[in-house]
């Protein structure tokens, strides 16, 4: 004899039925979720840097790699060596500076140092990303060639001054393509009128120059120091021709805080 099932029986029944399939489903969505955690765990991507970690043969965290050092190369007579040296001790620590200045020295006399020439050299070998190029207190004087013969008496003035135009041009274009930027620094009035005053009017002729070149950028201490076109007698030493410690400190401490540099 079979007996019918009451229908109380029957949603019993189902009612079991149900509770056990929805605690199969609940712990397979329970372990699923502890999965996709462990996966999220071992395969985290850096918030910061949105790309994994790079690691070594041994799975070590390799560290990044450091962007390069700015290279500033500071250029041209005895007045640079001591401007170079107020810049190494202004600029920041991820800057190399080199001091390759030549005392004595300036565009006048090539059979001398040619200025033209080594600059060349260095833009085509080693480029800086900046050249402090700072000269002039050696210049009043006559105009030779590589061999030393005289090419432009100073006396000439007009022809004097587009000789010399023409040689810082032939400085300046050395670095056109290389990237380099040019940061010409001109000298101040000094106690001597035939140099201070030439050392005014080369600034006159650098600006010129530079004008229709974008990768030249012009200074000048007398601008930095305050001095203009005055002698410069606050910041001059004994010599009368160079510079004070403290006034090419000043200098440099202007020049950090501004591009090229800065």
């Amino acid at each position: 004899m079979v007996i019918s099932p009451t229908n109380r029986d029957v949603k019993r029944r189902w009612t079991a039925a149900w509770l056990g399939n929805l605690a199969v489903l609940s712990c397979a969505v329970l372990a699923c979720a502890v999965l996709a955690a462990s996966c999220s765990g071992q395969n985290t991507v850096s918030a910061e840097s949105n790309q994994p970690p790079i690691t070594d043969a041994n799975g070590q965290a390799v560290p990044a790699l450091q962007a390069p050092a700015k290279k500033i190369t500071v250029a041209g007579d005895s007045i640079s060596v001591g401007l170079g040296a107020s810049l190494r001790k202004a600029v920041s620590s991820d800057v190399t500076l080199k001091v390759i200045g030549e005392e004595g020295t300036g565009l006048a006399r090539p059979d001398d140092f040619n200025w033209p020439e080594r600059l060349r050299t260095l833009a085509r070998d080693f480029p800086p990303e900046v050249l402090v190029f700072s000269l002039s207190s050696n210049d009043a004087q006559d105009l030779a060639d590589e061999n030393g013969k005289r090419v432009v008496p100073y006396a000439q003035t007009a022809q004097w001054d587009q000789e010399y135009s023409n040689r810082l041009a032939q400085t300046f274009d050395a670095f056109k393509d290389s990237g380099t930027t040019v940061l010409w620094v001109g000298h101040v009035r000094t106690k001597k009128d035939k140099v201070g005053l030439a050392n005014r009017h080369i600034q006159q002729l650098a600006a010129q120059v530079a004008s229709t070149r974008p990768w030249v950028v012009v200074q000048d201490l007398a601008t930095l120091l305050g001095t203009g076109e005055a002698v410069a007698t606050a910041c001059l030493t004994a010599d009368g021709l160079h510079l004070k410690t403290a006034c090419l400190d000043l200098a440099a401490v202007e020049l950090t805080s501004a591009p090229p540099i800065g």
